[in-house]
């Protein structure tokens, strides 16, 4: 096979469960494995007593990729490349990637959370793990290699994965933002996505999630400042402050940090999640925040930080927790259904540092968790944040930058995809000859 195939994995039906096979001329990349976290959280919140995640549980529960349409690629795979380190792009890696019996190959913290990971859930696995800086690049085989290029996004060191080989350049762009003033990391690599598109790119596959939304996304900076507005900017002397943010967005963990000590606020970080992708910021030596806050990891020891910090007085602290999207095991719902030593008070705070992804069950349980906050007095900062993914106007710079032959949406089903590919047709791109909207399982060929 001396053509280019892809095959758009999973992620083309739903948000997550992330994964794409490019085959170059007979030698294949994976770029990304990763769960659908809500079929996760569905299965968590629906099943009382639950087994330990095996690769069969998870094809059960319809939470990782289905890879049957290439098992015929499967030995000739080079690598498995993971963009970044969220769960719907690597989740599914320690349970899939024995199959292939390739190299992970991913920048040093995003592997630094995959080894974490494995290691937390008592896992082996035969693949090596090999680590690229960002702005480097992999030597697959002789005739392919993958180039990892900085990129924004809403967690540390993601890249996009541009494929070279003989038959051109292919470039994988999931999950980024145009963030020209991060809170961490490099701005985006603009020179070097102009010269691919100088030289032409083959195929973008590109994050289409909100493509029907007409702006520019904003960078962490803004959402630093609205942090800093609610934090700094409000009365709240006498009040307990409890904030909830995703546990991978390293960036905002270091600004609440920061304004906490202006505060003059201790800050504890409950939650086992929070603590691993803190652990492996350190250790891939992107900031350093355990010497600055205390995190407490395990149910039973939060339980008892909740209680000193009832008994001390909350005024003095700063509590992050989990359960931004109201699940109804996290910390914060715990805390919120009186089940801890923590009692909410009329003008407390409760900020939402992150958005809700609107599904069912969060949509529910987070109106039951804001209704059950409001009848306590408490008062709700929602929305502080800004998004990690690309919108309108930075997909039209994308395609401008990068100049490819094919365009590929992904990210979503076809109600989000779409707006990508009216955004392509108004730049005179078209439908069916170089816009191509697939589904999960689906092979193209690139010419």
């Amino acid at each position: 096979m001396k053509h280019t195939e892809i095959c758009t994995v999973g992620g083309y039906n739903e948000v997550g469960r992330n994964m794409t096979a490019i085959n170059v001329a007979g030698e294949t990349i994976v770029c990304d494995i990763g769960f659908n976290v809500q079929k996760v959280v569905e299965y968590q919140e629906e099943t009382p007593v639950q087994e330990a995640y095996t690769k069969e549980l998870l094809k059960k529960i319809d939470a990782i990729p289905n890879y049957n349409k290439i098992k015929s690629w499967m030995p000739q795979t080079k690598a498995i490349v993971a963009t970044h380190c969220h769960l719907d792009h690597i989740g599914g890696i320690q349970y899939v990637a024995p199959d292939f019996k390739a190299p992970i190959v991913a920048t040093p913290f995003t592997l630094q959370v995959i080894r974490n990971q494995v290691q937390n859930d008592s896992l082996k696995l035969p693949n090596p793990y090999i680590p690229v800086k960002s702005n480097n690049t992999f030597n697959a085989s002789k005739n392919v290699k993958v180039e990892f290029i900085d990129i924004p996004h809403s967690t540390p060191e993601t890249s996009m994965l541009a494929i070279h080989s003989k038959q051109g350049v292919y470039l994988y762009a999931t999950d980024w933002k145009f963030d020209n003033t991060p809170v961490i990391g490099n701005k985006p690599n603009y020179k070097r996505l102009k010269e691919l598109g100088q030289k032409g790119v083959k195929a973008l596959v590109v994050d289409s999630l909100y493509s029907k939304d007409n702006i520019k996304t904003p960078s962490e900076k803004i959402a630093r400042e609205l942090l800093k507005d609610v934090l700094l900017g409000t009365e709240n002397s006498g009040a307990a402050i409890v904030t909830s943010c995703f546990a991978s967005h390293v960036a905002r963990l270091k600004s609440i940090i920061e304004f906490g000590k202006k505060l003059n606020r201790k800050v504890v970080i409950l939650g086992r999640s929070f603590g691993k992708y803190i652990e492996a910021a350190e250790m891939a030596r992107v900031t350093k925040l355990s010497d600055k806050a205390e995190i407490v990891s395990y149910r039973k020891a939060i339980d008892r930080k909740i209680a000193e910090i009832a008994k001390k007085g909350p005024e003095k602290y700063i509590i992050v927790c989990t359960g931004g999207q109201g699940e109804t095991n996290s910390v914060l719902a715990r805390m919120v259904r009186g089940e801890t030593k923590f009692k909410f008070f009329s003008e407390d705070q409760l900020i939402f540092s992150n958005k809700l992804i609107p599904v069912e069950p969060n949509l529910t349980n987070r109106e039951t968790m804001e209704n059950q906050l409001k009848e306590q007095g408490v008062r709700i900062f929602r929305d502080v944040h800004v998004s990690g993914h690309p919108a309108k106007e930075d997909l039209r710079e994308m395609i401008n930058l990068t100049n490819p032959e094919n365009i590929i949406p992904c990210h979503g089903f076809d109600k989000l995809m779409q707006p990508a590919c009216g955004l392509a047709e108004e730049m005179g791109f078209k439908l069916n000859r170089d816009i191509h909207l697939m589904k999960n399982g689906e092979k193209i060929i690139v010419e």
